[in-house]
């Protein structure tokens, strides 16, 4: 779809829209603000205009309205976030190009203040916010949030009144979506409690021709989905609340929506094929439970937030990429989280306002993976198995954090530090190589500081900088089949990454409160980014996977965000950003390969959004609503950071068209109405097929994968709300 058409489209849909500015703007009323929004991003109620660094956010409202349910349409809706959709629980994600992709997390995922470790794409639904937080967030949240943090706020139980909701959606690729959430409260003891159920079929769209015989089924992206939470919260004393709640949920599906482009770089066919002996599965099963209980004490809240998360998951990849058996992963995976933060949080009206506390987290994931080779590949006449993956690691974190802000006059000044130690203890239980179990540990502390300095200006604006620093912890490449020189298999380690951020923004509201506005510049300086590596395996069959510390990189950027209430039925809003990186000089990596000055894998170079929310009230007590998102996302290049390719820049546009009446809704959605091809994604990977040189084949060493972006969609919903 070309820039020029899609814009005219865009133009003439918001100049419709807008037709009523004429005649309404300028009548004053107190419909035509922008709603204030309230966030936690610094771990405190506040508005969003009042904190020092960029965060956006995207309302419940908003997120029902959009028909947001997972993570490829938020990835859309904020520039400079590279987000794909990845199900296997470890998403593809980048903000202003800091985070890599695959074994590395590079950008942290909460639930409630809960970081996510191994289900970040699970559904989350019945959600007050989604909060995106730009840049290194490594004072308040520590290790692995180095990019930045994407928090999902949830709807807690109110004491205010019995309610609740049901939803059903169905359309294209046979969907079937239920989901509903009920409170029930208690005003008379000050309990409530809350619940929220879903349930998905989708057939996806990708499909297997099945050209090989191996009879695989057809809807290779077929996937079903189902969960729930259930929350209670209320008072234990005049002093003392509780807030717990206790989620379920189950997936079985693809590994990712990723197939092999057939066509070359400038000239991709985007086939929705995948045309493999055997489809791609996963299937997961994560239970989490999170107490947090608030003391309100003389001066100030002290808080304790105890998690346990739990998830069991099996991913089976075809990684031949051909409709032959011919070599597959089995990988079964355990993975136990538990935290522990405890925070204070200063509650005076004074100058000064202060937040301390200290968090420790332990990470287990158990791994008992395999290769299997068909016959003819390792053995004449019968099939191979092989170690991949066996291993039993462990994750600690400790920390000490606190931040203080101190206001005189037009100014404040915050100071923030976190002393974060972690360390990994990994051992390898492959019995067939080294004599038995190989163990191996690293750790290290980091110390993290942020200051910053605001100006508040008049008309409710302020003026920033901040200086950040963030980290992602380093790690043991416990399955990496590297040898000494006496032939002992090696744990190969990798280092930590560092990244120290400087942004300087301006915020406020305009135009009397019918507008908000913001503009940022950053600098970025990236220390020893580290990528996943995936090769074929120099000791034998199969191929090895492991993260590697390449070097180190330079980015700035520019941001904005504006909105407005042009009438009382119309907001029109539209952000963008452009980001500028390249690596250091000298980045030579061990095969000679230059990267100085090139641009590092998963950068994009400019992003930007447009949208427009019509809600306006109809004869008969009826409610018209009619929103319209268009999303571009610019070039960039994908992994490896070797033998990049570029990934062409695409353009979404989503629509949603709504009736409610009474306590019902009803919603068509229109989702990439143009429908787009494009991959959210990109990776030059290796060949392992049948056509590659190792095997005799004329076909290329390597071979482009991608991560389909959504095709068209059409759906429709009806809600009942009582």
């Amino acid at each position: 779809m070309s820039f020029s058409k899609l814009t005219i489209g865009i133009t003439s849909i918001v100049s419709l829209l807008a037709f009523p500015v004429i005649t309404v703007a300028e009548d004053g009323d107190s419909a035509n603000l922008i709603e204030e929004i309230t966030v936690t991003a610094r771990k405190r109620e506040e508005s969003l205009l009042d904190i020092p660094e960029s965060v956006s956010a995207i309302s419940g409202a908003d997120i029902d309205q959009q028909n947001i349910k997972g993570l490829d349409k938020i990835g859309l809706a904020i520039p400079n976030l590279n987000l794909a959709m990845r199900t296997d629980g470890f998403p593809n994600v980048s903000i202003r190009g800091i985070g890599a992709f695959g074994l590395t997390q590079g950008v942290g995922f909460y639930l409630d203040d809960v970081q996510l470790f191994a289900d970040a794409s699970s559904r989350f639904g019945d959600l007050e916010r989604i909060e995106v937080l730009k840049g290194p967030q490594g004072t308040l949240y520590g290790g692995s949030n180095i990019g930045g943090a994407i928090k999902f706020v949830s709807k807690r139980p109110t004491s205010d009144e019995n309610s609740g909701r049901v939803k059903f959606l169905t359309g294209d690729q046979g969907v079937m979506d239920y989901e509903g959430s009920v409170n029930i409260a208690n005003s008379e003891n000050d309990w409530a409690m809350r619940a929220f159920v879903f349930s998905r079929d989708d057939d996806g769209f990708l499909t297997n021709p099945n050209s090989g015989g191996q009879n695989q089924p057809t809807d290779v992206g077929a996937y079903d989905e189902m969960g729930y939470r259930l929350s209670v919260a209320g008072s234990l004393s005049d002093n003392l609340s509780l807030y717990a709640s206790y989620r379920y949920n189950e997936y079985s599906g693809p590994v990712n929506n990723w197939a092999r482009e057939m066509g070359t770089p400038g000239n991709f066919d985007y086939k929705h094929v995948l045309d493999t002996g055997r489809n791609p599965t996963h299937d997961r099963e994560t239970t989490g439970a999170h107490l947090e209980l608030t003391w309100e004490l003389d001066g100030f809240d002290l808080k304790s937030i105890t998690s346990s998360t739990d998830t069991e998951s099996t991913r089976v990849t075809d990684v031949d990429l051909t409709p032959f058996w011919f070599f597959n992963t089995y990988r079964p995976e355990e993975m136990d989280v538990t935290t522990q933060e405890i925070r204070l949080t200063s509650t005076s009206d004074g100058n000064l306002q202060w937040i301390a506390g200290f968090y420790t987290s332990t990470y287990e994931n158990k791994m008992n993976s395999y290769l299997h080779f068909g016959p003819g590949m390792v053995l004449p006449d019968t099939d191979y198995e092989m170690p991949f993956e066996l291993r039993d690691e462990e994750n600690t974190h400790r920390a000490f954090f606190g931040n203080i802000s101190y206001e005189v006059d037009d100014w404040r000044y915050d100071l923030g530090l976190r002393i974060d130690n972690w360390e990994e203890d990994e051992d390898n239980l492959d019995s067939e190589t080294n004599g038995g179990i190989h163990s191996s540990k690293t750790d290290d502390r980091e110390v993290l500081p942020r200051f910053s300095i605001t100006r508040n200006l008049d008309n409710n604006a302020i003026m920033y900088w901040t200086s950040s620093k963030g980290y992602e912890p380093g790690g043991i490449n416990g399955s990496v089949p590297f040898s000494d020189a006496s032939g002992n298999r090696l744990l190969q380690p990798f280092g930590i990454e560092e990244a120290t951020q400087h942004e300087f923004g301006w915020k406020g509201s305009l135009m009397d409160g019918r507008a908000t506005a913001s503009v940022a510049y950053f600098m970025i300086d990236y220390k020893d980014r580290a990528f996943q590596v995936l090769a074929p395996n120099p000791a034998g069959p199969g191929l090895i996977e492991y993260v590697a510390n390449i070097g180190d990189t330079e980015q700035s950027g520019f941001e904005f965000e504006f909105a407005v209430k042009a009438t009382d039925y119309l907001q029109l809003s539209i952000a963008g950003g452009w980001i500028d990186a390249e690596w250091d000089s000298p980045t030579v990596l061990a095969d000679g390969t230059v990267l100085s000055g090139k641009t590092p894998s998963n950068v994009i170079d400019n992003s930007y959004s447009i949208a427009a929310n019509y809600a306006r009230p109809l004869d008969g007590g009826s409610n018209l609503t009619f929103d319209v998102q268009w999303s571009h996302q610019g070039e960039g290049e994908s992994m490896p950071p070797a033998n990049p390719i570029t990934n062409p820049s695409y353009d979404v546009l989503n629509i949603q068209l709504g009736i409610s009446n009474g306590p019902w809704d009803f919603m068509l959605n229109m989702d990439n109405v143009m429908d787009e091809d494009y991959y959210t994604d990109l990776e030059n990977f290796p060949n392992f097929g049948l056509d590659s040189p190792d095997f005799g084949g004329t076909g290329p060493a390597t071979i482009v994968i991608g991560t389909f972006g959504h095709p068209r969609v059409y759906s429709a919903s009806v809600s009942y709300n009582f």
